[in-house]
C-alpha cells in the first residue's frame, strides 16, 4: 500500500511540474528600427526621423513600447502592418497608441490569431508612423527577433544583417 501511494504521489509530482514547466514558456523578444524612406527626391527633404521599438510575445498577445523622434511634421496616427512578404508595405491590422508631436512614444497590445503569429514569426509584421507631412507612411520598421545592434564601422562576424532571419531561413 506504501508503494503505490508513493507512486502516485511521484506520478503527480511529474504532471504538475510538466504543468509549470508549459507555463512558464519564454517570452520571445522582438526589436524594431524606426526609420524614413524617402520616395524619390522630391520627398526627401520631408522625411526625416527615426526610433526604435520593442515587441514581447507572451502567449498570444504582444506588447510594443517604442520611441521617435526627428519628424518634420507632427504624427498622427501609428499601426501594426501585415506585409505579404518581408519588406513590402501592406495593410494595416491594429491601431498603436501615439503620444507625442515630431518626438514621443509609440505603445500597444494586441492578441494575435494562429496566421498572425506566423507572419510575425516570418518578420511580415511592422510599425508605420504617419505624419501631417507624410500621411502615407513617415516612418516604418519590421518586427525582427532580437539580436544585437552595433554602431557604424563596427566589423562583425557571420551573418550581420538580420542575424535570426538569415539562421532561419536556411
Amino acid at each position: 500500500m506504501v508503494r503505490v501511494v508513493d507512486a502516485n504521489r511521484a506520478l503527480l509530482l511529474v504532471a504538475l511540474s510538466l504543468c509549470v514547466a508549459s507555463g512558464a514558456a519564454a517570452a520571445e523578444r522582438y526589436q524594431v528600427h524606426l526609420s524614413a524612406l524617402p520616395f524619390n527626391d522630391a520627398t526627401l527633404p520631408m522625411m526625416r526621423g527615426t526610433g526604435s521599438a520593442t515587441a514581447t510575445l507572451e502567449g498570444d498577445t504582444l506588447s510594443i513600447s517604442g520611441t521617435f523622434a526627428g519628424l518634420t511634421g507632427p504624427a498622427t496616427k501609428a499601426h501594426l502592418s501585415l506585409s505579404a512578404a518581408p519588406g513590402i508595405p501592406g495593410v494595416p491590422l491594429v491601431d498603436l497608441t501615439l503620444t507625442g508631436d515630431v518626438a514621443g512614444k509609440v505603445t500597444g497590445q494586441t492578441k494575435l490569431n494562429p496566421s498572425q503569429l506566423a507572419a510575425l514569426r516570418s518578420h511580415k509584421l511592422y510599425i508605420q508612423i504617419d505624419s501631417e507631412k507624410v500621411p502615407s507612411g513617415h516612418l516604418w520598421g519590421w518586427l525582427l527577433d532580437e539580436h544585437d545592434a552595433v554602431g557604424q564601422d563596427v566589423p562583425q562576424k557571420g551573418p550581420w544583417f538580420l542575424p535570426s532571419f538569415a539562421v532561419k531561413n536556411k
